[in-house]
């Protein structure tokens, strides 16, 4: 399991700045988060790149149309992964998948706001294969309903009963991960954005959230 830290913020400095930080104590997997890829453009993926080299960098892009074009674009300005909402359509999510394949770029659906997760992922599955399905709680959804992570856990071990690559998102603290590893949940990577960014020692946070997803 993976730890990939989400870099959900609106100022560049400070991104990069983060990014460096969790690189010196062994961050795998780092995101340049939707808003801050909203403002500054993909520029700011290949920022984070230039900061952390050794970590697998994310673009979180969410590419709901143009799939070929937003996965070239992604590969192009340094990014591991790209993201494409799983709730667009059908066509969208292969031409990405497809693109992804050739051009280096590793593919993940974002299942956020999907009522059937689960439904939606055996039928893009019947169509492209990505590296990885996110099974997505959305902090709006946090804030108006009830779901619980243990719900959300249980949707993503299914779709990995699939075959495929699975990540877990949405308000993850130290809790949510205890529970992972209480339940023997082989996800795959396990996305945390908050819980570490907001932390007074960011990169203390890390090591220990990430020494508790590697029974450290």
């Amino acid at each position: 399991m993976k730890l990939q830290v989400a870099l959900d913020l609106v100022d560049l400095r400070k991104a990069v700045n983060l990014a460096r930080e969790l690189c010196s104590v062994g961050a795998e997997m780092i995101e340049a988060g939707t808003p801050l890829i909203k403002l500054y453009g993909m520029a700011s993926v290949s920022a984070i790149k230039s900061a952390c080299p050794k970590a697998e960098v994310v673009a979180d892009i969410k590419t709901a149309d143009v799939g070929v074009l937003e996965a070239r674009l992604a590969r192009e300005f340094g990014a591991d992964w790209g993201t494409v909402l799983g709730m667009t359509n059908l066509e969208t999510i292969v031409e990405f998948i497809k693109e992804g394949k050739a051009v280096g770029l590793k593919t993940a659906v974002d299942l956020i706001g999907s009522r059937d997760p689960e439904g939606r992922a055996q039928e893009i599955l019947k169509a492209a294969r990505p590296d990885l399905f996110i099974v997505h709680l959305g902090v709006d959804v946090q804030t108006r309903t009830g779901m619980r992570f243990e719900d959300l856990l249980e949707i993503a071990l299914k779709i990995k009963n699939m075959g495929v690559g699975v990540a877990v998102a949405g308000g993850i603290t130290e809790r949510e991960l205890e529970l992972i590893i209480k339940r023997g949940a082989q996800v795959d990577v396990v996305v945390v954005g908050r819980s570490i960014v907001n932390d007074t020692s960011p990169a203390s946070k890390f090591v220990m959230m990430n020494n508790i997803l590697k029974h450290i």
